[in-house]
C-alpha cells in the first residue's frame, strides 16, 4: 500500500493549549496510523501561557518527534492579542517562520493547511501552489468574518483586502474543509463552488474525553470542596461575552454551594478578574490552563459547562468545546440562539440548554434549573457522552481525510 506524504500547516500543535490544537494533533496521529508519512509545521507552543513555551524561548527552529509525526515548531512574535498592528506582526512572523521550515521538507503529495491565510498563505504559496501540490483548506473560522465581528477589523479597505486574498486560496485548493452547513452556505454565498466545499465535523478522542469521577484529585488540589460547580474552560477572550457569567454569579451570590470556576487565559482575563474583585464576588475563581492530560479532570469537577458567546457573534458552526463537553457526560449551556447549528445539536442530543447570548436572566434561570434537578443533569450527561460516540468519534475525521487524500494523489 503506498504511503502519503502530507503536509500539514498549523499554528498550534500539542503541547499547545490552542483551541485547534488537540484536533490537529489527533487527526495527524490517526494519519500517520493509516500509514501516511506526516509532516506538521507550526509554532512553538504560545498559545495562553502554554507550560512548554519557556522551552523554546531562545530558539529560532526545532523538529521533534510525537507519536511518529514529525514536527518541525518555528518562532513565533509573542503579542498581546487586543493589541491589532503587533497581532499582524505575530501572523507575519508565523507565516514566515513557517515558510522558511517548510523548505526544508520534500515535495509531499499533498498538504492540509488552517485557514486562514493570516498564519499560513506564504508556506502555502511556497509548497502548494508554486509547486501545483493539492491541497485542502480546513476552515473553523471564515475570515475576515470573524474579525469583523469582533471589533478587531473596521477598516473596509482591508476587511476587502483579506477577503480578496481568502478567495485566492479557496480557488486554488484542491478541497475546502469546513464544519458545518452553515460554513458551507457562507462559503457558497462567497462564491466558492459548492463540490469543492466538503463538511468534515470536528470530532473527539472519546477514549482521552470521558466521565470520570465528580471528586477528583484537581477539585481537593483546588479547594472546591463540594461546591456546585459551574464550569467555563477556554479562550477568555472578546468574543465570550463573560461579563454576562459574572453579571449571573453577582445574581446568585447568595446561594453559598454554587461556584463559578474559569478556567483559561485571554484578552479579557484581567478585566474580568477586576470585576469579580470590585464587585466582591467570592463565588467566582479564576484558573490558569491546565497540560492536557488535566483537561479530563477539568470537566469532571465540573457540574455544569458553559458554551459562550456574545449576542453579536454569528456562529456557523458548534464550537469545539461543545463536542468535549459531551464526550465528559456533562450538560451543557451553551449562550447561542436556538437556531444555530449548536442549538439543533444539543436539541438532538437532549444534551443541554440554549439562552439568548448576553441575557443574564436567561443564563441563571437555566443554571438554577440544572442546579435544582440532579436527574436532568445526569440523563444530559449520559446523552452527549452516547451521541458523540455514535458520531462525533475522532477517527471519523481521519477517515474523510484519507479518503480525500488517496482520490486526489491516485488521480494525478
Amino acid at each position: 500500500m503506498r504511503q502519503y506524504s502530507v503536509l500539514v500547516i498549523t499554528p498550534h500543535y500539542a503541547p499547545d493549549f490552542g483551541p485547534a490544537s488537540p484536533i490537529y494533533t489527533a487527526l495527524c496521529e490517526d494519519l500517520q496510523q493509516k500509514g501516511c508519512n506526516v509532516t506538521v509545521v507550526t509554532a512553538f507552543p504560545h498559545y495562553g501561557g502554554s507550560n512548554a513555551s519557556f522551552q523554546y524561548s531562545r530558539k529560532l527552529f526545532e523538529e521533534d518527534r510525537l507519536n511518529g509525526v514529525r514536527i518541525l515548531r518555528t518562532y513565533v512574535y509573542r503579542v498581546p492579542k487586543s493589541s491589532v498592528w503587533r497581532r499582524l506582526l505575530y501572523h507575519m512572523s508565523i507565516n514566515v517562520s513557517s515558510t522558511i521550515a517548510a523548505l526544508g521538507v520534500s515535495k509531499p503529495d499533498i498538504v492540509l493547511a488552517e485557514a486562514p491565510t493570516l498564519w499560513s498563505g506564504l508556506p502555502l504559496l511556497v509548497k502548494a501552489i508554486v509547486p501545483k501540490v493539492p491541497f485542502i483548506y480546513v476552515v473553523h473560522d471564515i475570515y475576515p468574518d470573524v474579525l469583523f465581528r469582533l471589533g478587531v477589523l473596521r477598516n473596509p479597505w482591508l476587511v476587502n483586502l483579506i477577503e480578496r486574498v481568502e478567495r485566492i486560496f479557496y480557488d486554488r485548493s484542491a478541497r475546502v474543509s469546513v464544519l458545518s452547513d452553515g460554513f458551507k452556505e457562507n462559503l457558497i454565498r462567497k462564491g466558492v463552488p459548492k463540490d469543492k466545499i466538503v463538511i468534515i465535523p470536528v470530532c473527539t478522542d472519546i477514549e482521552f474525553f470521558r466521565p470520570h469521577p465528580r471528586d477528583n484529585e484537581l477539585r481537593k488540589r483546588w479547594g472546591l470542596g463540594n461546591k456546585f460547580v459551574v464550569l467555563y474552560a477556554g479562550n477568555l477572550g472578546l468574543s465570550q461575552g463573560l461579563d454576562t457569567v459574572l453579571e449571573v454569579a453577582r445574581r446568585v451570590i447568595d446561594k453559598p454551594d454554587i461556584l463559578f470556576v474559569l478556567v483559561g487565559d485571554g484578552a479579557t482575563k484581567r478585566a474580568l478578574q477586576a470585576i469579580a474583585e470590585v464587585n466582591g464576588l467570592s463565588n467566582v475563581k479564576f484558573f490558569p490552563f491546565q497540560p492536557r492530560e488535566e483537561v479530563p479532570l477539568i470537566y469532571a469537577l465540573a457540574d455544569i459547562c458553559l458554551v459562550a458567546l456574545k449576542p453579536d457573534i454569528v456562529v456557523e458552526s458548534v464550537p469545539s468545546k461543545t463536542y468535549t463537553i459531551m464526550a465528559n457526560g456533562r450538560p451543557v449551556i451553551a449562550s447561542v440562539d436556538k437556531r444555530t447549528e449548536t442549538g439543533r445539536l444539543l436539541d438532538q442530543a437532549q444534551c443541554g440548554l440554549c439562552v439568548e447570548p448576553g441575557n443574564g436572566g436567561a443564563l441563571e434561570q437555566a443554571i438554577l434549573l440544572l442546579y435544582e434537578n440532579d436527574s436532568l443533569r445526569r440523563n444530559m450527561g449520559r446523552g452527549g457522552r452516547d451521541f458523540v460516540v455514535e458520531h462525533y468519534a475522532r477517527h471519523v475525521a481521519a477517515n474523510q481525510y484519507y479518503t480525500l487524500i488517496q482520490q486526489f494523489v491516485n488521480s494525478n
